[in-house]
């Protein structure tokens, strides 16, 4: 069990995961801090023309979960949680996480389609350099780091179809996104009882 912590790819696992827990803990006082001290009637008139329109929020969760992540995908969850515009609670964590998830292959795939393209070589981003690394670094590990923390799993994706990952090992790796959906949700079930 020793042998297990010292592993460094386990260590960047159990990290991520704890800010991931430690990010989800955030979110979630604030969920319930908005509660608390808001009423229903308030929180529909700040979020109201958003709110209601499943469409745009399902768009926006698209777009996000194509361009790397820029919203967290708990704030979704909280979205459907609220509202069950799109079905009931559980149903709808799956339609979330599987688009999560082919969101995560379509950049996979262009991470294939570009990787031989000489332009890439030019591209000028600190953040993907870092990522690139810690690809080179962990490989398959990474995909499974971030299906389930707080790292960009778009971006990931992305390149590890870059890297060479074979598309098998990726779909195999990547379903553990949808492991992360349905926990989470669970939580926040639970959360949602108080």
């Amino acid at each position: 069990m020793v042998q297990w912590f010292s592993n460094d790819k386990n260590k960047f696992l159990i990290s991520n995961l704890l800010k991931g827990f430690f990010y989800l803990a955030i979110l979630l006082g604030l969920f319930l801090l908005l509660r608390q001290f808001s009423s229903e009637e308030q929180r529909y008139a700040w979020f109201g023309s958003i709110y209601d329109d499943a469409v745009l929020v399902m768009g926006i969760f698209v777009l996000s979960e194509i361009l790397f992540g820029i919203i967290p995908p708990e704030i979704f969850m909280l979205w459907s949680l609220e509202t069950s515009l799109i079905g009931s609670y559980l149903p709808s964590i799956g339609v979330l996480s599987v688009i999560s998830y082919g969101a995560g292959f379509f950049n996979f795939n262009l991470g294939k389609w570009i990787k031989d393209k000489k332009w890439i070589s030019g591209v000028r981003f600190p953040r993907f350099h870092k990522y690139l690394r810690l690809f080179e670094k962990y490989g398959g590990h990474l995909v499974v780091v971030a299906s389930i923390s707080p790292l960009p799993f778009s971006a990931i994706s992305l390149l590890s179809g870059m890297g060479g990952l074979p598309t098998k090992r990726y779909l195999l790796l990547s379903l553990f996104r949808i492991v992360r959906y349905f926990v989470y949700g669970i939580v926040l079930i639970g959360i949602d009882q108080l």
